[in-house]
This record gives C-alpha cells, sequence and structure tokens, in this order.
C-alpha cells in the first residue's frame, strides 16, 4: 500500500513520513513538494496527506482532479486552519488534522487511512471480479441477437467475411462482422496471433514460433508475432496469479 504526502513544507513532510514508516512498515511512502508535480506523475497512492495551502494548485484543487480522475484514494487534508476544511467532504476527504499535530494523533490518522484504503480495495476487487462476470457481448447470428459471454471463447477466427467464435461448449457462433472490432470489445485476456484469429489467453495450453494449442486446436501464429505471444502469455499470468 502507498502513502503520498504533498506539503510545500519540507519539515512536515519528514514528519509524517518518519511517523508512517516507523510506526506502519508495510507501507511505500513517497513525497511531493507540490500538488501539480504529484498529479501529472503516475499517481496512484492508496492514501494521500494533503495540505491545502500550496503554492501552485492547492490541495482542495488537487482534490478535486483526483475525483475527476476516478481515484479513489483515501485523502486527510493537512491543514493550520481549521476553517479551510468545510469543503473537505465535498471531494470526499476522510478527515483531517490541523497543525500543529501530536505523533499520536497521526498514527491514529494513518492507522484509520490504512483501514479506509483496505475498504476500498476489497471494494474495486468485488466491481472488477463483477465486471468481469458481466462482460458479453450481442451479436447477430442468423437473424437472432446472441449474447455471448467474453470468457466462454476459445479463439475466433474469420472466413468469408464472417466472423466465427468457437467457444468452450463445443459450439461456434458465426456472424458477418470485422475482427478489428472484435478485437477492439475482448481485451486484454485475448491476443490476436494472426490477422485471421484471436485467441483467449485462458485457454492456450502451448505455444510456439509456428502454433498455439488451445481448445485441442492448433491456430497459427503469424510471422513476426512470436515474441508479442509470448509476452502477451506471461503478462496474463502475471495477472491471474495477482487476483
Amino acid at each position: 500500500m502507498k502513502l503520498a504526502i504533498c506539503d510545500d513544507e519540507k519539515e512536515m513532510r519528514s514528519y509524517i513520513a518518519g511517523v508512517a514508516m516507523e510506526y506502519f512498515p508495510q507501507l511505500t511512502v513517497e513525497e511531493h513538494e507540490k500538488a501539480d508535480d504529484m498529479i501529472t506523475s503516475n499517481y496512484d497512492a492508496d492514501i494521500l496527506f494533503l495540505d491545502i495551502q500550496m503554492p501552485g494548485m492547492n490541495g482542495m484543487d488537487a482534490a478535486r482532479l483526483i475525483r475527476e480522475n476516478g481515484k479513489r484514494t483515501v485523502i486527510i487534508f493537512v491543514t493550520a486552519i481549521e476553517d479551510y476544511v468545510f469543503n473537505a467532504f465535498d471531494v470526499g476527504a476522510a478527515g483531517y488534522i490541523v497543525k500543529p499535530f501530536k505523533e499520536d494523533k497521526l498514527i491514529e490518522s494513518i492507522n484509520r487511512a490504512i483501514h479506509l484504503a483496505n475498504d476500498q480495495l476489497k471494494l474495486e476487487e468485488s466491481e472488477n471480479n463483477e465486471n468481469k462476470e458481466k462482460r458479453s457481448l450481442t451479436v447477430k447470428c442468423d437473424g437472432v441477437n446472441r449474447n455471448v459471454e467474453l470468457e466462454s471463447i476459445i479463439y475466433a477466427e474469420v472466413l468469408d467475411r464472417k466472423v466465427i467464435m468457437h467457444l468452450c461448449n463445443d459450439t461456434s457462433i458465426s456472424y458477418y462482422g470485422r475482427m478489428a472490432d472484435l478485437e477492439g470489445v475482448l481485451g486484454k485476456d485475448f491476443f490476436r496471433v494472426h490477422r485471421a484469429y484471436i485467441v483467449n489467453m485462458r485457454f492456450v495450453k502451448a505455444y510456439d514460433w509456428k502454433n498455439v494449442k488451445a481448445g485441442g486446436v492448433d491456430i497459427p501464429v503469424a510471422r513476426g508475432k512470436y515474441q508479442e505471444l509470448v509476452k502477451a502469455y506471461m503478462s496474463y499470468h502475471t495477472r491471474m496469479e495477482g487476483m
């Protein structure tokens, strides 16, 4: 879990970072002097201790931008003037601490933020699993709209202007369409091994520079695609192991 500290006062950043690292060694801590620099970097903090009064972009505007970008960071405002926190909850802040504050108050705030961040991570995981379960594609096959769960697709091929999706229940569905359009819908768990074939990495049992074996079928790998295939395969299994 990552804790970010954004405060233009170096002493305050160092103090919060020191307490966090001493009492919560499971945290990775990063410091930012300016909100502008923090927001423009690859911001991915789970917890943020954010000063409200800073040169350039102030803490309240930074918090609004974080929320506009869809980030669920647990935000704790740090301020010397309590009146400034009246709008804190408009940006979904979890709380605030007023300077100067004692170490026990800071420890309490960090501990509470960790619990809230864990709740957020569990919520995101639940939503991701729910979205994954619901991911499907509707196509018109023989004049009828058919709903196909993406996870059930072993591989797809294009033949005579028709896309044929081979499913894990030993059936197939064909429809008029473009492979490029299907590729855009399927997402990163699928890989286009050939201009005429897309394979679901979940069903890949073996591969080499010529073929991918999925669903008991040898699917050709286009010349020059092998290295990309290896990366896609490793990336897929890394994601699965992290879930």
